[in-house]
Protein backbone atom coordinates (compact mmCIF):
# COMPACT_ATOMS: atom_id res chain seq x y z
CA UNK A 1 0.00 0.00 0.00
CA UNK A 2 1.63 3.56 -0.67
CA UNK A 3 2.00 6.10 1.63
CA UNK A 4 -0.96 8.31 0.55
CA UNK A 5 -3.74 5.26 0.29
CA UNK A 6 -2.37 5.10 4.34
CA UNK A 7 -3.24 8.51 5.13
CA UNK A 8 -7.02 8.76 6.33
CA UNK A 9 -8.14 12.69 6.56
CA UNK A 10 -11.17 13.68 8.74
CA UNK A 11 -12.33 16.97 7.85
CA UNK A 12 -15.48 19.56 7.72
CA UNK A 13 -16.66 23.18 6.31
CA UNK A 14 -17.66 23.65 9.91
CA UNK A 15 -16.55 23.34 13.65
CA UNK A 16 -18.05 21.68 16.58
CA UNK A 17 -19.63 18.38 14.26
CA UNK A 18 -17.41 16.11 16.21
CA UNK A 19 -14.92 15.40 13.55
CA UNK A 20 -12.01 14.55 16.64
CA UNK A 21 -14.77 12.10 18.25
CA UNK A 22 -15.18 10.30 14.99
CA UNK A 23 -11.69 10.13 14.39
CA UNK A 24 -10.48 9.30 17.43
CA UNK A 25 -12.77 6.32 17.50
CA UNK A 26 -12.21 5.08 14.25
CA UNK A 27 -8.47 4.98 14.91
CA UNK A 28 -8.96 2.97 18.46
CA UNK A 29 -10.79 0.50 16.28
CA UNK A 30 -8.46 0.19 13.36
CA UNK A 31 -5.83 0.04 16.33
CA UNK A 32 -7.47 -2.99 17.91
CA UNK A 33 -7.83 -5.33 14.55
CA UNK A 34 -3.73 -4.85 15.38
CA UNK A 35 -2.66 -2.80 12.70
CA UNK A 36 0.17 -0.33 13.41
CA UNK A 37 -2.00 3.19 13.60
CA UNK A 38 -0.70 6.85 14.11
CA UNK A 39 -3.57 9.33 15.28
CA UNK A 40 -2.72 13.20 14.34
CA UNK A 41 -3.86 16.32 14.80
CA UNK A 42 -3.93 18.60 12.64
CA UNK A 43 -6.02 21.17 14.27
CA UNK A 44 -3.12 23.86 14.90
CA UNK A 45 -5.94 26.11 16.24
CA UNK A 46 -7.24 24.60 18.71
CA UNK A 47 -5.98 21.33 19.63
CA UNK A 48 -8.15 19.43 21.74
CA UNK A 49 -7.72 15.72 20.00
CA UNK A 50 -5.14 14.47 23.37
CA UNK A 51 -7.98 15.05 25.64
CA UNK A 52 -10.06 12.33 23.86
CA UNK A 53 -7.41 9.78 24.52
CA UNK A 54 -7.22 10.90 28.05
CA UNK A 55 -3.86 13.27 27.90
CA UNK A 56 -3.98 15.95 29.79
CA UNK A 57 -0.77 17.99 28.68
CA UNK A 58 1.18 15.99 25.52
CA UNK A 59 4.96 16.35 26.19
CA UNK A 60 5.61 17.26 22.72
CA UNK A 61 3.37 18.09 19.27
CA UNK A 62 3.84 20.22 16.30
CA UNK A 63 5.47 23.54 18.61
CA UNK A 64 8.02 21.35 19.38
CA UNK A 65 8.85 20.36 16.03
CA UNK A 66 8.52 23.68 14.29
CA UNK A 67 11.45 25.03 15.88
CA UNK A 68 13.56 21.61 17.41
CA UNK A 69 14.54 22.82 20.37
CA UNK A 70 11.46 21.48 22.53
CA UNK A 71 12.64 17.73 20.89
CA UNK A 72 14.57 15.35 23.18
CA UNK A 73 17.51 13.62 21.56
CA UNK A 74 15.36 10.98 19.71
CA UNK A 75 14.46 14.00 17.50
CA UNK A 76 11.35 13.59 15.61
CA UNK A 77 10.53 10.40 16.94
CA UNK A 78 9.45 12.27 20.56
CA UNK A 79 6.58 13.34 18.65
CA UNK A 80 5.11 9.91 18.72
CA UNK A 81 3.35 9.77 21.93
CA UNK A 82 1.91 6.35 24.42
CA UNK A 83 -1.72 6.49 24.09
CA UNK A 84 -1.93 3.30 26.72
CA UNK A 85 -3.74 1.62 23.80
CA UNK A 86 -1.86 -1.05 21.97
CA UNK A 87 -0.80 0.04 18.48
CA UNK A 88 -1.96 3.12 18.54
CA UNK A 89 0.72 6.16 18.55
CA UNK A 90 -0.48 10.16 18.78
CA UNK A 91 0.94 13.05 17.71
CA UNK A 92 -0.36 16.32 19.19
CA UNK A 93 -0.67 19.92 17.49
CA UNK A 94 0.59 22.43 18.03
CA UNK A 95 -1.51 23.83 21.06
CA UNK A 96 -3.61 26.83 21.30
CA UNK A 97 -1.55 29.94 21.70
CA UNK A 98 -2.42 32.61 19.41
CA UNK A 99 -1.49 32.74 15.74
CA UNK A 100 -0.99 28.78 16.15
CA UNK A 101 -3.79 28.71 13.75
CA UNK A 102 -1.86 30.89 11.33
CA UNK A 103 1.18 28.51 9.93
CA UNK A 104 3.67 29.54 7.13
CA UNK A 105 3.98 27.06 3.91
CA UNK A 106 7.49 26.39 5.49
CA UNK A 107 6.09 24.54 8.54
CA UNK A 108 3.20 23.02 6.51
CA UNK A 109 5.29 21.83 4.13
CA UNK A 110 7.39 20.29 6.87
CA UNK A 111 4.43 18.60 8.46
CA UNK A 112 3.27 17.17 5.15
CA UNK A 113 6.50 15.85 4.59
CA UNK A 114 6.81 14.39 8.41
CA UNK A 115 3.22 12.62 7.93
CA UNK A 116 4.06 11.01 4.72
CA UNK A 117 7.12 9.94 6.40
CA UNK A 118 5.64 7.69 9.05
CA UNK A 119 5.71 4.54 8.96
CA UNK A 120 2.17 2.46 9.82
CA UNK A 121 -0.58 0.48 8.60
CA UNK A 122 -3.26 3.50 8.90
CA UNK A 123 -2.34 7.25 9.69
CA UNK A 124 -5.54 9.62 10.57
CA UNK A 125 -5.60 13.08 10.19
CA UNK A 126 -8.29 15.47 12.34
CA UNK A 127 -8.44 18.45 10.71
CA UNK A 128 -9.70 21.62 11.89
CA UNK A 129 -12.57 23.14 10.14
CA UNK A 130 -13.11 25.75 7.21
CA UNK A 131 -11.45 25.79 3.90
CA UNK A 132 -8.02 27.26 4.24
CA UNK A 133 -5.51 26.26 1.72
CA UNK A 134 -3.62 24.67 4.50
CA UNK A 135 -6.36 22.60 5.74
CA UNK A 136 -7.29 21.35 2.47
CA UNK A 137 -3.98 20.48 1.68
CA UNK A 138 -3.68 18.18 4.63
CA UNK A 139 -6.97 16.79 3.46
CA UNK A 140 -5.62 16.62 0.27
CA UNK A 141 -2.58 14.29 1.21
CA UNK A 142 -4.64 11.67 1.85
CA UNK A 143 -6.12 8.75 -0.34
CA UNK A 144 -9.03 8.43 1.83
CA UNK A 145 -10.69 11.60 2.37
CA UNK A 146 -14.04 11.98 5.48
CA UNK A 147 -16.23 14.65 5.53
CA UNK A 148 -18.08 14.74 9.26
CA UNK A 149 -20.79 17.06 8.75
CA UNK A 150 -24.67 16.67 11.32
CA UNK A 151 -27.88 17.14 10.11
CA UNK A 152 -28.71 20.43 10.02
CA UNK A 153 -28.71 22.52 6.87
CA UNK A 154 -26.24 24.94 8.23
CA UNK A 155 -23.75 22.07 8.44
CA UNK A 156 -24.97 20.62 5.39
CA UNK A 157 -24.42 23.23 2.66
CA UNK A 158 -21.21 23.85 4.79
CA UNK A 159 -19.94 20.46 4.08
CA UNK A 160 -20.61 21.01 0.38
CA UNK A 161 -19.07 24.34 0.72
CA UNK A 162 -16.06 22.04 2.03
CA UNK A 163 -16.13 19.45 -0.40
CA UNK A 164 -16.42 22.13 -3.67
CA UNK A 165 -13.07 23.59 -2.20
CA UNK A 166 -11.29 21.15 -1.71
CA UNK A 167 -12.24 19.28 -5.51
CA UNK A 168 -11.35 23.38 -6.67
CA UNK A 169 -7.83 23.15 -4.98
CA UNK A 170 -6.81 19.95 -6.54
CA UNK A 171 -7.33 20.94 -9.95
CA UNK A 172 -6.00 24.58 -9.54
CA UNK A 173 -2.78 22.33 -7.93
CA UNK A 174 -2.34 20.52 -10.84
CA UNK A 175 -2.64 23.74 -13.29
CA UNK A 176 -0.27 25.72 -10.94
CA UNK A 177 1.56 27.59 -14.53
CA UNK A 178 -1.76 27.97 -15.59
CA UNK A 179 -2.74 31.32 -15.68
CA UNK A 180 -6.39 31.23 -16.90
CA UNK A 181 -7.32 28.40 -14.84
CA UNK A 182 -5.66 29.71 -12.35
CA UNK A 183 -8.00 32.87 -12.47
CA UNK A 184 -11.39 30.48 -12.99
CA UNK A 185 -10.33 29.42 -9.61
CA UNK A 186 -9.20 31.59 -7.70
CA UNK A 187 -12.63 32.93 -5.85
CA UNK A 188 -10.94 35.26 -3.44
CA UNK A 189 -9.79 37.02 -6.19
CA UNK A 190 -12.21 36.37 -8.78
CA UNK A 191 -15.63 36.37 -6.62
CA UNK A 192 -17.45 36.59 -9.65
CA UNK A 193 -16.20 32.95 -10.29
CA UNK A 194 -17.88 31.40 -7.09
CA UNK A 195 -21.45 32.09 -8.73
CA UNK A 196 -20.04 31.11 -12.62
CA UNK A 197 -18.62 27.79 -11.22
CA UNK A 198 -20.68 26.94 -8.70
CA UNK A 199 -21.98 24.05 -11.77
CA UNK A 200 -18.70 22.09 -12.76
CA UNK A 201 -20.28 21.93 -16.39
CA UNK A 202 -19.45 26.10 -16.15
CA UNK A 203 -15.76 24.99 -15.01
CA UNK A 204 -15.87 22.47 -17.59
CA UNK A 205 -16.75 24.73 -20.13
CA UNK A 206 -14.24 27.43 -19.65
CA UNK A 207 -11.93 25.41 -19.68
CA UNK A 208 -12.59 23.64 -23.07
CA UNK A 209 -13.21 27.27 -24.18
CA UNK A 210 -9.76 28.42 -22.75
CA UNK A 211 -7.88 25.15 -23.08
CA UNK A 212 -9.46 22.32 -24.15
CA UNK A 213 -6.43 20.18 -24.33
CA UNK A 214 -6.67 20.54 -20.50
CA UNK A 215 -10.16 19.08 -20.39
CA UNK A 216 -9.82 15.33 -20.24
CA UNK A 217 -7.33 15.64 -16.63
CA UNK A 218 -9.86 17.91 -15.22
CA UNK A 219 -12.63 15.56 -15.95
CA UNK A 220 -9.65 12.42 -14.41
CA UNK A 221 -9.57 14.89 -11.35
CA UNK A 222 -13.31 15.10 -10.89
CA UNK A 223 -13.67 10.94 -11.15
CA UNK A 224 -10.45 10.44 -8.71
CA UNK A 225 -11.70 12.31 -6.28
CA UNK A 226 -14.69 10.32 -4.53
CA UNK A 227 -14.77 11.37 -0.51
CA UNK A 228 -16.78 9.64 2.16
CA UNK A 229 -19.09 11.26 4.22
CA UNK A 230 -20.39 10.31 8.23
CA UNK A 231 -22.96 12.22 9.68
CA UNK A 232 -22.54 12.82 13.57
CA UNK A 233 -25.42 13.41 16.16
CA UNK A 234 -28.18 11.63 14.17
CA UNK A 235 -31.58 11.07 16.07
CA UNK A 236 -33.73 9.82 13.69
CA UNK A 237 -34.31 8.70 10.09
CA UNK A 238 -34.84 12.14 8.66
CA UNK A 239 -31.24 12.73 10.03
CA UNK A 240 -29.88 10.29 7.99
CA UNK A 241 -31.62 11.29 5.07
CA UNK A 242 -30.16 15.17 5.23
CA UNK A 243 -26.75 12.77 4.40
CA UNK A 244 -28.72 11.76 0.80
CA UNK A 245 -29.25 15.35 0.52
CA UNK A 246 -25.30 16.18 0.29
CA UNK A 247 -24.87 12.81 -1.83
CA UNK A 248 -27.19 14.60 -4.33
CA UNK A 249 -25.61 18.21 -4.03
CA UNK A 250 -22.26 17.14 -4.95
CA UNK A 251 -23.48 14.84 -7.94
CA UNK A 252 -25.80 17.23 -9.13
CA UNK A 253 -23.40 20.47 -9.15
CA UNK A 254 -20.05 19.33 -8.85
CA UNK A 255 -20.40 15.32 -10.59
CA UNK A 256 -18.24 13.93 -7.50
CA UNK A 257 -19.25 11.33 -6.46
CA UNK A 258 -19.67 10.57 -2.52
CA UNK A 259 -20.43 7.79 -0.57
CA UNK A 260 -22.26 7.69 2.46
CA UNK A 261 -19.85 5.36 4.85
CA UNK A 262 -22.53 5.62 8.00
CA UNK A 263 -23.38 7.65 10.85
CA UNK A 264 -22.90 7.98 14.66
CA UNK A 265 -26.52 8.27 16.51
CA UNK A 266 -26.24 11.17 19.52
CA UNK A 267 -26.23 9.46 22.55
CA UNK A 268 -24.92 9.46 26.06
CA UNK A 269 -22.06 7.24 25.82
CA UNK A 270 -20.68 9.47 23.46
CA UNK A 271 -21.18 12.23 25.79
CA UNK A 272 -19.85 11.24 28.60
CA UNK A 273 -16.71 9.71 26.80
CA UNK A 274 -15.63 13.59 26.57
CA UNK A 275 -16.00 13.96 30.06
CA UNK A 276 -14.55 10.74 31.33
CA UNK A 277 -11.57 11.79 28.83
CA UNK A 278 -11.81 7.71 27.11
CA UNK A 279 -12.72 6.88 23.90
CA UNK A 280 -15.82 5.08 23.84
CA UNK A 281 -14.91 2.25 22.15
CA UNK A 282 -13.17 1.45 24.71
CA UNK A 283 -15.39 1.80 27.13
CA UNK A 284 -17.83 -0.24 25.36
CA UNK A 285 -17.20 -1.53 22.30
CA UNK A 286 -20.54 -3.12 21.74
CA UNK A 287 -22.49 -0.15 22.54
CA UNK A 288 -25.01 1.53 19.84
CA UNK A 289 -22.03 4.18 19.15
CA UNK A 290 -19.37 1.97 18.83
CA UNK A 291 -21.41 -0.31 16.48
CA UNK A 292 -21.86 2.44 13.95
CA UNK A 293 -18.22 3.25 14.35
CA UNK A 294 -16.89 -0.14 13.37
CA UNK A 295 -19.29 -0.15 10.40
CA UNK A 296 -18.00 3.09 8.89
CA UNK A 297 -14.40 1.58 9.25
CA UNK A 298 -15.93 -1.66 7.95
CA UNK A 299 -16.92 0.90 4.71
CA UNK A 300 -13.10 2.36 4.70
CA UNK A 301 -11.55 -1.03 4.78
CA UNK A 302 -13.56 -3.17 2.72
CA UNK A 303 -14.05 -5.20 6.15
CA UNK A 304 -16.51 -6.64 8.33
CA UNK A 305 -15.43 -5.45 12.15
CA UNK A 306 -17.18 -6.74 15.13
CA UNK A 307 -15.55 -6.13 18.96
CA UNK A 308 -16.50 -7.85 22.23
CA UNK A 309 -15.49 -6.76 25.28
CA UNK A 310 -15.25 -9.69 28.06
CA UNK A 311 -13.35 -9.87 31.18
CA UNK A 312 -11.74 -6.22 30.78
CA UNK A 313 -10.76 -7.77 27.38
CA UNK A 314 -11.95 -6.70 23.81
CA UNK A 315 -11.96 -9.49 21.47
CA UNK A 316 -12.08 -9.09 17.67
CA UNK A 317 -13.67 -10.80 15.18
CA UNK A 318 -12.50 -9.36 11.38
CA UNK A 319 -13.52 -10.40 7.74
CA UNK A 320 -12.73 -8.95 4.53
CA UNK A 321 -15.82 -8.50 2.29
CA UNK A 322 -15.57 -9.59 -1.38
CA UNK A 323 -16.53 -6.66 -3.07
CA UNK A 324 -14.54 -3.95 -3.95
CA UNK A 325 -13.69 -1.53 -1.22
CA UNK A 326 -14.93 2.38 -1.06
CA UNK A 327 -12.15 5.04 -2.53
CA UNK A 328 -9.93 1.72 -4.57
Amino acid sequence: MSTRNKIIAVGGGKGGVGKSIVCANMAVTLALTGQRVILVDGDFGASSLHALLGISSPKYGFREYFDHSGLDSNGEDALLLDTGIANLKFVSGAGDIPGSADINIKNQNKVISYIQSLEADHILMDLGPGTNFHIIDYFNIAGKNVVVSTPEMTSILKSFSFIKATLFRRISQEFKSNSDIQHLLDLSKNPKAAEECYEISSLRQKVEDLHPQKLERVNEIIREFKPGLVINRVRRQKDIMMGDNLLKLAKKYLDVDVTLLGYLIESDDVRDSIDEMRPFLIKDPQSKPSENIQRIIGSLTNTNIHLVKKDDSIYVSQQIKLSSGWGQ
